[in-house]
């Protein structure tokens, strides 16, 4: 493809996004090849689907977009703290080789900018492919928790468990008059015109009235949340809820708007017939990952 035909795909693929954080993705994606990767998985696909046959390869859930940044930890309903894939955001059923072949491409590419030389990248990609087929051949998979990670995996989670809530929420919010609100910057949380701030609140409380325990849900503040590359330009919200009780024990959640998934086009499977691309995100992470996080949930 040219120039011109990648700069028409980028700009036809995030058509409709905010106008005043698109600029910001379009900076992110100059600034190195990997992060150029990272935030136009549907070029790759685009390009996938022109060279490589697919009719025999077995479907199995993928995330779609695996790179080197799409894993991390998070917490699962049991309060354990896991590390492995954590962004299903463009998952689907598709070719058990689209992942294989995307991460092994994001080890290539990233080497540049993680200074790593061409023949030890190449050794990764070989290592990663070997340890696949390994764990496929004895049919055994295990969940990577402190108690068995190593290296920095296991320095990381480690680190991870003895984080203070009180010290995440002193982090991220302020007290005024013993009660919360966030603190905005321009880099990863901005303010909202109240309209879309009422619109959201008012999406978070229907929902709650559905739940066990809907005061948890309750909205102190939101703003809006900069994070990721393939998705600057959609919306999205941190959201610091009553959690547990105020001022200390209170939640922060990552409220994310979900399009249909960049592989949509290229396949060729039946999908299932998801109520809305929030569920598709929230069931195949609860496939894929080892326990179903916490706090998970699709709201209309």
């Amino acid at each position: 493809m040219s120039n011109r035909d990648v700069w028409n795909l980028i700009q036809l693929f995030n058509q409709g996004r905010d106008p005043q954080i698109l600029p910001r993705k379009y900076a992110s994606l100059r600034k190195n090849a990997f992060t150029f990767f990272r935030g136009t998985c549907h070029l790759f696909y685009h390009d996938l689907s022109r060279e490589f046959i697919q009719s025999s390869v077995p479907s199995v859930w993928i995330c779609g977009d695996l790179h080197l940044e799409n894993f991390g930890t998070y917490k699962g309903e049991d309060r354990q703290i896991y590390f492995g894939i954590n962004d299903f955001d463009e998952g689907a059923l598709a070719p058990c080789t689209w992942d294989l072949m995307k991460l092994v491409t994001s080890i290539l590419v990233a080497a540049d900018s993680l200074e790593i030389a061409p023949a030890e990248a190449q050794m990764l990609a070989q290592s990663y492919l070997s340890n696949y087929a390994n764990a496929l051949a004895t049919g055994r998979i295990r969940s990577i928790v402190a108690d068995n990670a190593h290296g920095i995996v296991e320095k990381l989670l480690v680190e991870l468990q003895q984080r203070n809530r009180l010290n995440l929420l002193a982090e991220r919010t302020e007290l005024i008059n013993n009660r919360r609100q966030l603190l905005f910057d321009d880099e990863k949380v901005l303010p909202i015109e109240r309209q879309k701030y009422q619109q959201v609140e008012q999406a978070i409380s229907n929902w709650a009235k559905t739940q066990v325990n809907p005061d948890f849900f309750e909205v102190l503040d939101l703003g809006f949340r900069l994070a990721g590359t393939g998705s600057l330009g959609l919306d999205r919200y941190l959201v610091l809820v009553v959690g547990k009780g105020s001022p200390d024990r209170n939640y922060l959640l990552d409220f994310k708007q979900q399009p249909v998934s960049a592989l949509q086009p290229y396949l060729t499977r039946v999908q299932p017939a998801w109520l809305n691309q929030a569920t598709r995100v929230m069931k195949i992470q609860q496939l894929v990952q080892s326990a179903p996080p916490a706090l998970s949930a699709a709201i209309e």
